[in-house]
C-alpha cells in the first residue's frame, strides 16, 4: 500500500461528474464539478462539518466527520445520495483504528500479566 498524499474519487451526482479530493498534508477537502470548485475548505481542527452545497442547481448537504473514523456523505432532501465520498480514506481510517485497538489491548494484556 503506497503512500498517497491526495485521496481522489469521482462520482456522478445530478447528471454531473463530481470529483472529491482530500489532501492529507494540508487537510484541504475539495469538491469539484467539471471545471468549477463547488466547495473547498481546510478541515484542520473542525472534526465535524455540515455544509449546504449546490450541484447542477440541486441542493445537497455535505457531511464530513473525521474525529476517530473518517466519514464523508452527501445528502439531499430525499435521503443519502452518496454514502461515502472517499471510500479508500474511510477504509484506511478503519484499518488504523483496528490496529490501534489491537496494539492497545496487547499492551494492556501484557501489563496485567506482568503484575
Amino acid at each position: 500500500m503506497a503512500f498517497e498524499r491526495i485521496h481522489k474519487q469521482t462520482h456522478i451526482i445530478a447528471d454531473t461528474t463530481v470529483r472529491v479530493c482530500y489532501d492529507r498534508f494540508t487537510s484541504r477537502f475539495e469538491v469539484k464539478s467539471e471545471s468549477e470548485v463547488i466547495y473547498s475548505s481546510l478541515l484542520l481542527l473542525l472534526p465535524i462539518k455540515n455544509v449546504d452545497i449546490s450541484i447542477n442547481k440541486q441542493k445537497f448537504t455535505l457531511k464530513i466527520r473525521w474525529f476517530i473514523l473518517w466519514q464523508s456523505t452527501l445528502v439531499n432532501s430525499t435521503g443519502v445520495v452518496v454514502s461515502e465520498l472517499l471510500y479508500r480514506r474511510r477504509k484506511k481510517s478503519i484499518n488504523l483504528f483496528i490496529y490501534f485497538m489491537l496494539i492497545s489491548s496487547i499492551k494492556i494484556a501484557i501489563g496485567l500479566t506482568a503484575q
